[in-house]
């Protein structure tokens, strides 16, 4: 528990540093929290025993029976232009299910676009000078130059790096067991030491 308090800490001073208003930190917890909530299998059900949606909704202050409504009710509209008439049918356990995991990808997809256009405009030089901060990422068979390079491109190349890494971490071990099993020399361990040029 103290390790996920103190995780928590570096990660508000992480938000804190891109230049987030105290508020907008508040807000990403809010919908983080929610997406938490929506997402869980076991708060899943119709009947939300433990009132997990209802936590949910006033953390994205939403009125909680709407929520409630949209998740288990389905609305048709019948009827002609001129006299329409609105119906709702119950939604079943899996389609209320289906769309309750949605609403939550959705959300956590807004939220990942608005941090990471938040991030880019950030670390984005200023119109006023022509050189601002810039961010590079190296990898193991060159590096990749844009003309310009948003934060959406580094998030890329970082899970690039880190499934090359991986890769790597596992071909070279497995290289270096059958080395010493046939009695060959295994080197130095080198590209052991490469590794820390990879973490952030």
């Amino acid at each position: 528990e103290a390790q996920c308090l103190e995780g928590f800490e570096a990660l508000v001073e992480g938000m804190a540093a891109t230049g987030m208003k105290s508020q907008e930190i508040v807000e990403c917890c809010r919908v983080v929290a929610a997406v938490a909530l929506l997402a869980d299998k076991k708060n899943a059900s119709d009947s939300d025993d433990d009132g997990s949606l209802g936590v949910a909704a006033e953390l994205l202050r939403a009125e909680e029976e709407d929520v409630r409504t949209f998740l288990t009710k389905a609305e048709m509209s019948v009827g002609s232009s001129v006299r329409q008439e609105r119906l709702y049918r119950a939604r079943t356990d899996r389609e209320a299910s289906t769309l309750r995991s949605s609403v939550a990808q959705e959300l956590y997809a807004a939220l990942f676009g608005w941090l990471t256009r938040f991030v880019g405009r950030s670390i984005a030089p200023s119109r006023r000078t022509p050189c601002g901060r810039m961010l590079g990422l190296l990898d193991l068979y060159g590096f990749e130059v844009f003309a310009a390079n948003g934060f959406e491109q580094f998030l890329i190349n970082y899970c690039n790096e880190r499934l090359q890494q991986f890769f790597n971490r596992q071909v070279f071990t497995r290289e270096a067991e059958e080395y010493l099993a046939e009695g060959l020399d295994t080197g130095d361990g080198q590209w052991r030491r490469m590794t820390a040029a990879c973490r952030l």
